[in-house]
């Protein structure tokens, strides 16, 4: 019998918990903060900022990809004017694709950084790493990221 979406919802909790473990053990020594009282939660942030493109990632593998652009996006917005492109390009040549694929992406990216700025234009945190969990009938995006600056 398989299982549905909706059973295999799980508790955030210890995803959040789990998720914490990792980013402190992958970054040491770096300081970020997950969920800090009183400022936005860069995660319900990239929720907002991918609402518009969720319908056309309904399974984990294209949702990931989406929040992964999303994050790249975000953090090349932070950048000063005369880098954004520099880091797309590096992130562009290090993803394997067509040239078609590459312009597609980059125009994507740059549509996520413009609404990035418009809708976030105060929040300068970046974002240190990602994880998007299956919960069955949804997925769960956490998000660490830097201090502000």
């Amino acid at each position: 019998m398989a299982r549905t979406r909706k059973n295999r919802n799980k508790d955030r909790r210890p995803i959040l918990k789990n998720f914490v473990q990792e980013v402190v053990a992958k970054n040491k020594g770096t300081k970020f903060m997950i969920n800090p009282e009183g400022e936005i939660s860069i995660s319900d942030a990239i929720s907002q900022l991918i609402e518009p493109y969720k319908v056309d990632a309904p399974n984990y593998k294209s949702f990931h990809t989406l929040v992964g652009f999303a994050c790249v996006a975000w953090n090349a917005s932070l950048l000063p004017i005369e880098e954004q492109d520099q880091m797309l390009e590096k992130m562009l040549t290090e993803v394997p694709s067509k040239n078609e694929n590459r312009a597609e992406t980059l125009r994507f990216l740059k549509e996520l950084m413009k609404r990035k700025r418009r809708l976030f234009p105060n929040v300068s945190r970046a974002i240190v790493e990602y994880k998007v969990t299956d919960l069955g009938n949804d997925f769960h995006i956490a998000v660490a990221s830097t201090l502000e600056k």
